[in-house]
């Protein structure tokens, strides 16, 4: 995987660097300083990825992916990840599979999580360019609409929904994916499950599982003084309480 990085701070630009390369199956071909450095180098050095800066001085990283994907041939058209540091600004409810995000500063975790989510999409040969360009248009739309940020984007079929948080009953860890359940519906997404837990205050119950408190409808005493949290779907789900966070359950739950 051929990986571009554009940020005005060069801390930044070799830190990213460095965590890429600790990868054996990406290569970092080039970096810009800003935007107008990237729309001159990066048709040259067509790159797989864009880690793209949205704060710079000169040109937005959100006017550097239209306009180098507007200037690009479909064949070379890349793909774009965002870098910031102001999540709770621009990108506190932006989830895609497609085209993603890392906040400043980096971590090695969530970077790993993306280079996956890419390798998937490059392999997948089939991707149109209009494909492409419609996933762009989505994501630039999310982080440009503010009114976006109470929800939380998940992914269903190629679509990006907009989630309302209250809705989601828990979420739970299965095969390195992240999921959430609704009365209706599981959908995908790639927050941790500890970044789901900070932004919509989930309650966790177990390594690998968080709830909704207020959607849960009974509990139920199991084994060595655990629980089982029966929730409030259709389906009367049923989620583990572990040893480990009986307590903080208890406490949450008053009981």
């Amino acid at each position: 995987m051929r990986a571009f990085i554009v940020d005005d701070e060069a801390l930044s630009r070799d830190e990213l660097k460095y965590l890429l390369e600790q990868a054996a199956d990406v290569s970092v071909v080039g970096m810009a300083r800003n935007g107008s450095e990237a729309l001159q180098l990066i048709p040259q050095m067509r790159p797989d990825v864009v880690f793209l800066d949205i704060q710079m001085p000169d040109l937005s990283g959100l006017v550097v992916a239209r306009e180098l994907f507007a200037a690009m041939p479909s064949n070379s058209a890349p793909l774009f990840v965002f870098a910031t540091a102001f999540d709770e600004h621009a990108l506190e409810a932006f989830e895609v599979s497609a085209i993603d995000y890392i906040l400043k500063p980096f971590s090695a975790e969530r970077l790993q999580n993306t280079l996956e989510r890419l390798r998937g999409l490059l392999e997948r040969t089939g991707d149109s360019e209009k494909l492409k360009k419609d996933k762009l248009d989505r994501i630039l739309n999310l982080l440009e609409n503010p009114s976006n940020q109470a929800k939380l984007p998940v992914e269903e079929n190629e679509r990006i929904i907009l989630l309302e948080a209250e809705k989601i009953i828990y979420a739970w860890a299965e095969d390195r994916r992240v999921l959430v359940k609704t009365d209706t519906a599981s959908y995908k997404t790639s927050y941790s499950l500890s970044e789901l837990e900070t932004k919509l205050g989930l309650l966790q119950t177990h390594k690998s599982y968080l709830v909704n408190k207020d959607m849960v409808r009974e509990i139920v005493p199991w084994f060595n003084g655990t629980y089982n949290l029966i929730m409030s779907d259709p389906q009367k789900s049923q989620v583990p309480v572990s040893r480990t966070y009986v307590k903080s359950v208890r406490s949450a739950l008053k009981f």
